[in-house]
């Protein structure tokens, strides 16, 4: 009898000790978590996926992210591994994100040149927003070149200029572009690679100025002035 009524007791007790014991056994488990996620290399970063990088090369875009083998994911500090990346020269953006369960996946966009601008010892590209670059490796062929003459105003301004100019022309175009001359900022001129000269103006109205010098090079002529878009002029 005594043995039956102890027994009662103890799963009486066990009856209302339940929800704590569960309580505790969730905890734990999260607790497991937690510490799998945060502190242990089993959800780490073992893989860096590089994504974009045709020029600089993925190892180059590897080696300047300096991601920790092993480092846990939930860790891992994304904006320090992009800005590291976004140092190198070449890169224009960066986006760095977890996958799940074990890579960072670091995804750039690489700068696009459009013209070179020629030094006493070295070439330098030149993108669309007119940043200057060092090339990865040998710089692309048939890039206009760029000459600023003295009086062309704040270097980076020009250069802004030029970048305009030339992203506004498509691939065509640009190709038939043998130099480009800042004189001032209104004073932008295009030589051609077939000796001819373009009177470009400013920066201003890019888009319209390259659609009809487009159409006037169905022409052949000496020059050509698109400095007003709506009235060009030629000399044959």
């Amino acid at each position: 009898m005594t043995d039956r009524f102890a027994g009662r007791r103890w799963r009486a007790r066990l009856q209302r000790l339940r929800p704590y014991l569960l309580v505790a056994a969730v905890l734990a488990a999260a607790g497991g978590v937690a510490w799998t996620v945060l502190e242990t290399p089993v959800l780490g970063a073992h893989h860096v996926d590089v994504r974009g990088a045709s020029t600089v090369g993925a190892e180059v875009v590897r080696a300047q992210a300096a991601v920790p083998d092993g480092r846990p994911l939930a860790r891992l500090d994304l904006g320090a591994v992009g800005d590291r990346v976004e140092e190198i020269p070449q890169v224009a953006s960066v986006d760095v994100r977890r996958q799940w369960p074990r890579t960072v996946v670091v995804e750039v966009t690489e700068r696009r040149p459009v013209a070179r601008l020629a030094g006493r010892n070295d070439v330098r590209l030149i993108d669309s927003d007119g940043v200057v670059y060092p090339p990865a490796g040998k710089p692309p062929r048939r890039l206009p070149s760029v000459e600023l003459a003295s009086g062309a105003g704040p270097r980076a301004e020009a250069l802004r200029e030029v970048a305009q100019a030339v992203a506004a022309m498509d691939a065509g175009l640009a190709r038939k572009v043998r130099e480009v001359r800042v004189s001032s900022r209104d004073a932008i001129t295009l030589e051609l690679r077939d000796g001819a000269e373009v009177a470009w103006g400013s920066a201003d109205h890019a888009e319209l100025k390259a659609d009809v010098l487009s159409a006037l090079l169905k022409q052949k002529a000496t020059a050509y002035d698109v400095s007003a878009p709506e009235r060009p002029t030629i000399v044959p």
